[in-house]
C-alpha cells in the first residue's frame, strides 16, 4: 500500500464504483477536475495505470482491481468508524442507504416512513431503487431487500416475508376482451411482458410458462410502466399483489395457478450489520415485514 491518503483512495473506489469521474464527483461532491487530479496522482504514486477508458466509462485495470481488494476493506472500516462515533450518545445518526425495489418502496415502506421517523428522528434514509439490487460490496447501499436467494455478494441477513406476484388487467379490458380461463385461451389477449432487468427474469420465466409463451408485443423493465399499461387498458400483467391490489381500477386474475410468491431477503455487509444505524434500520423492516405479512404475499 502506499502513502497516499485517505482522500485518494477513497477518491478511487468512487471512480470504480461509477465508472466515470462526474459520477464519482457527484458522489463526493467533488468537480470533475478534481477528481481526475487525484487519480492522476495516484497513479503517478503507484507507478501504475489503475483505469483505461473504454466507451462505457472508466474501467480498472488488473492492477486497479488489485488496489480496490485492498482498499474496500479500509472503507468499510472507516465508514464503521464513523458510525460508531456518531451513535456515541446513544441515538442512532447519519444515513443509511436501503437498495428496494421501485414497488416496494412506494406500496409498502413508504407509508411506514413517518412512524420511523418519530422513533429515529436523526437518521436519514436513502431508497436506491434505479440500480436494484446495488451492490453492498461496492458500497452502493448499506442494506439491499433482495428477492429470489440472497445473492452472491457474501452478506449476512435473513428471510424476512414472501412477496406474491399475480396476473392483473383492468375491469375496462376484461369486460371488453374477458379473461382466460383455459391455457389455450392466453393465445387471445394482449400479455405485457418483462424487458431488460436480470432481476426480473424469474417473474419472466414464470409468466411464460403460465402463459404458454403467448407473444408480448410490450415489454417493460419497470413495474410501475407495467402498472401504468395495465391500467391504460393494453392488456394483462404480472404485476406484484402490493401493487396490483393498491388500485381499485384492477381485477386479479384469481387462481392460484396464476399466483406465485418469492422470498424476500433482509441483507447487509457483515462489518456493518450490527452499527446502530443499520441495526435499528434492519429490524424495523423485519419488524414491518412481520406485522404486513398478509399484505406482502397477496393472500
Amino acid at each position: 500500500m502506499s502513502a497516499a491518503g485517505w482522500d485518494a483512495y477513497r477518491i478511487f473506489l468512487a471512480v470504480a464504483e461509477t465508472a466515470s469521474l462526474s459520477g464519482a464527483g457527484r458522489k463526493l461532491k467533488l468537480s470533475h477536475a478534481t477528481v481526475g487530479r487525484h487519480i492522476a496522482a495516484l497513479e503517478k504514486e503507484l507507478g501504475a495505470k489503475l483505469f483505461i477508458r473504454e466507451p462505457v466509462g472508466y474501467a480498472l485495470t488488473a492492477a486497479g482491481e488489485r488496489l480496490r481488494v485492498e482498499v474496500e476493506p479500509m472503507a468499510t472500516a472507516a465508514e464503521r468508524a464513523a458510525r460508531a462515533a456518531l451513535a456515541e450518545d446513544g441515538e442512532p445518526r447519519g444515513t443509511v442507504r436501503i437498495s428496494v425495489a421501485p414497488g416496494i418502496a412506494g406500496q409498502w415502506l413508504v407509508p411506514h416512513l413517518l412512524e420511523f421517523h418519530a422513533l429515529y428522528p436523526a437518521l436519514e434514509l436513502e431508497f436506491v431503487t434505479e440500480s436494484w439490487p446495488a451492490s453492498v460490496r461496492r458500497r452502493e447501499a448499506d442494506i439491499v431487500l433482495r428477492l429470489y436467494g440472497p445473492g452472491e455478494e457474501n452478506l449476512v441477513g435473513r428471510k424476512v416475508g414472501r412477496l406474491g406476484v399475480a396476473f392483473y388487467a383492468s375491469k375496462e379490458y376484461a369486460a371488453k376482451h374477458g379473461l382466460p380461463t383455459k391455457r389455450e385461451e392466453w393465445a387471445d389477449h394482449m400479455i405485457l411482458g418483462f424487458a431488460g432487468s436480470s432481476s426480473q427474469a424469474e417473474f419472466s420465466r414464470w409468466s411464460g410458462h403460465v402463459t404458454r409463451d403467448t407473444p408480448t408485443h410490450f415489454r417493460f423493465s419497470s413495474q410501475i410502466d407495467t402498472v401504468h399499461a395495465v391500467l391504460a387498458g393494453t392488456g394483462i400483467g404480472a404485476l406484484t399483489c402490493l401493487t396490483g391490489d393498491a388500485y381499485p381500477q384492477l381485477v386479479r386474475i384469481s387462481p392460484d395457478k396464476l399466483f406465485s410468491t418469492t422470498d424476500m431477503w433482509l441483507l447487509a455487509h457483515p462489518d456493518l450489520k450490527d452499527t446502530p444505524p443499520v441495526r435499528v434500520v434492519m429490524d424495523f423492516i423485519m419488524a414491518k415485514a412481520k406485522v404486513d405479512r398478509a399484505k406482502l404475499t397477496g393472500r
